[in-house]
């Protein structure tokens, strides 16, 4: 029983420190994985900015038509309008 006991202790021990190895690069991986993902959503965060920047600017008629001016664009008749009308039935749908 004596020379067994030391045995035992050596091998709990290892276990245990095979144990917090793993954890800690466990630990380690999912830090990592957590940085990348914080730093895709910043990335999102102001492209979302952004664009709503320019939906807003987009969004103001007067804005809209100084820039329809500036590149010489005319307002399109109605002969010239096509109104496309998609049913909500078919979205989604195979068209076969």
């Amino acid at each position: 029983m004596r020379r067994l006991l030391p045995l035992v202790l050596a091998l709990l021990g290892s276990l245990v420190l095979v144990a917090t190895v793993w954890q800690t690069a466990r630990y380690s991986a999912l830090a990592a994985q957590t940085r990348l993902m914080e730093q895709r959503e910043e990335d999102w965060v102001e492209e979302n900015r952004k664009l709503a920047a320019g939906i807003a600017v987009l969004s103001n008629r007067q804005r809209a038509e100084a820039m329809a001016n500036s590149l010489d664009l005319e307002k399109a008749s109605p002969e010239r309008r096509l109104i496309i009308v998609v049913p909500a039935k078919g979205r989604g749908g195979s068209d076969g």
